[in-house]
């Protein structure tokens, strides 16, 4: 019951953050400028196949973390498990989430460990997220975005300095070499508010301390995933509005608004955050994006990421009853 509340909410939330991005547009110009006799098809194909290919890679860094803990993961089940817990992230479908039930199908199926499968999952949010921050930081100095004299700019650049200083601190806590790995796991369980949360990727984090190799080649290739997306999220601007902001702007687009990700919503975060910096980049050729914009590209990279969802629809659709029973261990 108290999941299903949980799900109710989170939804509420959503549909709240969607129904006032939708009023501020209806105020503005972006719905008027939206025609489908306008759309570039070709840019917004590029979109699609570009997120895509950065979801395969994302999928294939998963694949590589289970077996740097010797667990065995093929390559079919990588990608089955992969897309269907992509699927299940990115909509409201049920009261499970996809790491939940990448965890349970590879610990039932495939016979790993709980704590192996978990370390897994966790270790490979993570350093998506810490991978994400540091490319945000990379581009908010190199692009300029930090000179922007505004207050949502400025806010954003301290959020990621401060959020890729944290990140940098964690994992420097975590890799020092010791024989007290437990002491470090209770000490980040007293962390306030976020304890219980940084002690499980401590434990996770540390199940690869032998694997140190393997983080960084995931690190790497997770960087080549954000530059995927963010290129992806420009295409997709360019195929729906023409003249948008360059590809180095959309880096910066990209990772400062998916830091609504750490936000457990299936939507709506991303939305909002690019919404509110759009308007502050400038466009050649033409006047800046005004609120609505923002909105009106983020609903349509969703739907490119739908669309790659609907892999893990086909999944489901032929591994339905090994799925469901995971799902349902997670759910009891």
């Amino acid at each position: 019951m108290k999941k299903f509340i949980i799900f109710l909410v989170k939804t509420s939330i959503v549909a709240l953050i969607f129904g006032a991005l939708v009023y501020r547009a209806m105020k503005g110009t972006a719905f008027s400028e939206l025609k489908i006799a306008d759309l570039n098809f070709a840019a917004l194909g590029i979109g699609v196949a570009l997120n895509l290919l950065a979801t395969v890679v994302t999928i294939l860094r998963w694949r590589a973390l289970v077996q740097a803990l010797d667990a065995p993961l093929s390559l079919v089940d990588s990608l089955k498990y992969g897309f269907i817990g992509f699927m299940f992230n990115l909509s409201p479908i049920g009261i499970v989430g996809g790491d939940a039930i990448k965890v349970a199908a590879l610990s039932k199926k495939n016979g790993v460990p709980l704590a192996k499968s978990t370390a897994s999952v966790v270790v490979d949010r993570a350093i998506g997220l810490f991978a994400m921050f540091v490319l945000g930081l990379v581009f908010v100095f190199t692009d300029g975005f930090y000179r922007i004299d505004a207050p949502t700019a400025k806010i954003a650049t301290r959020g990621v300095v401060v959020l890729t200083a944290l990140a940098v601190a964690f994992f420097a806590f975590v890799a020092i070499p010791s024989s007290e790995r437990r002491r470090r796991e209770k000490f980040a369980q007293k962390i306030p508010f976020v304890g219980n949360i940084l002690s499980k990727i401590t434990y996770a984090v540390l199940a690869y301390n032998q694997r140190k190799r393997t983080l960084l080649y995931s690190f790497v290739a997770t960087l080549g995933v954000h530059l995927g997306f963010s290129a992806s999220l420009y295409f997709i601007a360019r195929g729906i509005f023409g003249a948008v902001p360059s590809v180095a702007d959309h880096c910066v687009l990209y990772c400062l608004g998916n830091v609504g990700s750490v936000i457990p919503l299936s939507a709506g975060p991303l939305e909002y955050f690019l919404d509110e910096l759009y308007p502050l980049f400038s466009i050649p050729g033409r006047a800046p994006f005004e609120l609505g914009y923002g909105m009106t590209i983020g609903v349509a990279y969703r739907l490119a990421s739908a669309a790659a969802a609907f892999v893990g629809v086909a999944f489901y659709a032929f591994a339905k009853t090994e799925v469901d029973a995971a799902r349902n261990n997670v759910e009891n």
